[in-house]
């Protein structure tokens, strides 16, 4: 059987040859087409407040800031953080204010007969550390704050770990580096919400340098 001619279409083909017209039936003027740029490329359309960086990548890539040196190391001699002592403030079965310790340079568990308040220590680390209410054993913030017939009422609990930067010695002696004493705390609220402070203050960016050295020193004490 011969093949089946096939109508070519001429609808794509067509271009639109009917200009607008004004309300008097005058036709309007075509709009003017954009004129191609001197080297024969279309002309680019300008971006309203777009500002071009016309550096080249290496340019780019020198202008980046190396990244900052690590905040600690296992290398013998080298400074470290170590906690000093922790204060909670109607933190859980710890009405009004509670120290705990001072701690050892090396510590790295608690152990003690049933109902001591060993986990009670450990939750108020986890809790400064940033970790969720049901990981410290609670559905919400708002059960951490301490509730007994004597203490009723209390809206919000608060707990502090302190640090010191240290140099270690032989043994149990370490050497204190002046002025790296500093704490983090942490407040929960009624309301499920909380707050950080460092040294009683609010800043950012000393918070996210807290936790790189926090990470290094969990790191470096437990391998984890």
């Amino acid at each position: 059987m011969p093949p089946k001619k096939t109508k070519s279409s001429t609808a794509a083909a067509k271009q639109p040859t009917e200009r607008a017209l004004d309300e008097s039936g005058t036709a309007l003027p075509a709009p003017e087409a954009e004129a191609p740029a001197e080297d024969g490329r279309p002309a680019a359309q300008e971006t309203p407040n777009e500002v071009l960086d016309n550096r080249s990548l290496e340019e780019i890539l020198s202008s980046i800031p190396p990244p900052p040196p690590p905040a600690m190391t296992n290398e013998a001699g080298a400074p470290r953080l170590m906690i000093t002592h922790i204060v909670n403030q109607n933190f859980k079965s710890y009405a009004g204010e509670r120290i705990l310790g001072p701690f050892h340079k090396r510590f790295s568990c608690i152990i003690g007969p049933n109902g001591s308040g060993k986990s009670n220590v450990i939750d108020s680390m986890l809790f400064v550390f940033g970790y969720r209410a049901q990981k410290i054993r609670s559905k919400k913030l708002s059960v951490l704050i301490h509730n007994s017939d004597e203490h009723t009422d209390i809206q919000s609990c608060t707990v502090e770990v302190h640090f010191q930067k240290i140099i270690d010695k032989e043994g149990d002696d370490f050497e204190v580096i002046p002025n790296s004493n500093f704490y983090v705390a942490r407040t929960a609220y009624k309301d499920n919400s909380s707050a950080y402070q460092i040294s009683g203050k609010k800043n950012l960016l000393r918070m996210l340098e807290f936790y790189s050295e926090v990470t290094a020193l969990i790191w470096i004490t437990t391998g984890f």
